[in-house]
Parts: C-alpha cells; sequence; structure tokens
C-alpha cells in the first residue's frame, strides 16, 4: 500500500517478542468474532467499531472484552512499526493462527512511560484498520483507516496545515500532552484489523519546538516512538533520538 514502511522478513516480529526484557508495551491480543469458548459471534462484520469504541468509551476496561477470545500469552514490543503485511500475521505471533482467522482482531498494548525530556509532546500515526492511543486512560490519538469510524469516542484531529510526515502520509496528529521525565504516565495503544487481508501500523511522535527535516515532496520526518534503542536504517522516520523508557 502507497506510503507504508516495507514489510519485514519475518513479519510475526513485528508485533513483539514473547521474553518479557527489559521494559517494553505488553500486548493483549483479542479475537472479537469468537468467545472464550470459541464459539461463533454473530455480526462481528458490524459490531467491531462498536467493540472498540465502547472499550474506548470504558477507559480501557477490560472486563469488557473478557467474553472474547483472547490469546494464552501475552508479546512484549517496544515500538509500533509493522510495514505492510499480511493480516494473518497477526494471531501467527500469538501463537493462535490454527484457532483465529486474519480478521477482526484487537491487540492491546499497555505500558507506563516518560519521555526522553520535559516538554509538551503529541502522537502521530496511522493504521489500516485501526490505531488508537490514550495517556493515562484520554485519548489523545484515533487514526484509523475510513470505515472504521469510532462514533461514540468521538475523537477528532484539530492539527491543521500540517506536513505529511514521510513514515505514513495518511497519518493524524495527536493531541499535544504535558510530560515530564519524573512522572510516569499510563499508554494505551490499540491497532487492529477488520475485514483481513493486508494490515499496517506506524507510531511516531512530535516534541514540540523541535525542529525536523523534510524530504524533497515536502513530508515531514518525525521520530519513531520507541521506549527501546533499536537504529533503522530508513529514512522515512528518525530513530536517533533518545528512546522513551517503559515500565511495564
Amino acid at each position: 500500500m502507497a506510503g507504508s514502511v516495507r514489510a519485514q522478513s519475518d513479519e510475526t516480529a513485528a508485533f513483539g517478542r514473547s521474553d518479557r526484557g527489559t521494559g517494553a508495551l505488553v500486548g493483549i491480543f483479542y479475537d472479537l468474532k469468537q468467545t472464550q469458548q470459541r464459539k461463533p459471534l454473530p455480526g462481528s462484520r458490524d459490531n467491531y467499531a462498536k467493540i472498540v469504541d465502547r472499550f474506548l468509551v470504558s477507559g480501557f476496561d477490560e472486563a469488557l472484552l473478557n467474553q472474547y477470545f483472547r490469546a494464552g500469552r501475552p508479546l512484549y514490543t517496544t515500538q509500533i512499526i509493522t510495514g505492510l503485511i499480511k493480516a494473518d500475521a497477526a494471531p501467527k505471533a500469538f501463537g493462535v493462527a490454527e484457532v483465529v482467522k486474519p480478521s477482526y482482531w484487537l491487540i492491546h498494548y499497555k505500558g507506563q512511560i516518560v519521555p526522553p525530556e520535559n516538554g509538551s509532546y503529541r502522537f502521530v500515526g496511522f493504521a489500516d484498520n485501526v490505531l488508537v492511543v490514550a495517556v493515562n486512560g484520554r485519548v489523545v490519538l484515533v487514526s484509523n483507516l475510513k470505515g472504521t469510524e469510532l462514533r461514540t469516542i468521538g475523537w477528532k484531529p484539530t492539527a491543521k496545515n500540517e506536513p505529511k510526515p514521510a513514515a505514513e502520509p495518511r497519518s493524524n496528529y495527536g493531541d499535544w500532552v504535558d510530560l515530564r521525565v519524573d512522572q510516569p504516565v499510563d499508554v494505551d495503544i490499540l491497532i487492529g484489523e477488520r475485514p483481513g487481508g493486508a494490515f499496517h501500523a506506524t507510531l511516531l511522535y512530535q516534541k514540540k519546538g523541535e525542529i525536523y527535516p523534510l524530504n524533497k515532496k515536502g513530508e515531514i520526518i518525525l521520530p519513531l516512538f520507541q521506549v527501546a534503542p533499536l537504529p533503522m536504517a530508513d529514512k522515512r522516520f528518525l530513530t536517533d533520538r533518545a528512546p522513551w523508557k517503559c515500565f511495564d
């Protein structure tokens, strides 16, 4: 898909690793089209966005997702950058490919984070189909593919006339949030796929007052949101900045 980051050689690695290691976001996989007892749920196509919407309105009350199939083991990631991959990579990564078809799935990453330095920050990104970011339970970014609207939470981007991010030109700019290095905040990140087929997600950030380079197209080259250093050669985003810290 145009504007997407190239897929990794091992698509399943895009969703995290099975060992906790150092500080990382904890990811839980849900299949919203079947119960924990693996009984099909009718109306998955129509209800997918409604379920995600209710989860956001509840303040990420995980009890609301208890009725849905959940992978038995979590994954741990330090960044959200999948590249353009097949939607079945997610159930494969979480070890449930034999019982979960690659549609109507949702991954909830969470942790406590602090920025590299004090300042005002906003998250920037996009996913096909779902990308949501919340700080201390407040949604600060929704950037979904058209057709997966979250009508009740009703978040809308307020940024206007901003340059398109080089890593993903369809990205939305999130709300500004004042953050400090000595005050950890809760972060919740949702990524998900509705119909199946292809999937990708990219999460960047911007610090107010910091100057970022532009490419020849006039697109802004923003830092990739990372909670551990991992330099990458892709020139559409920056990985040379100090990482955020994560306390899982």
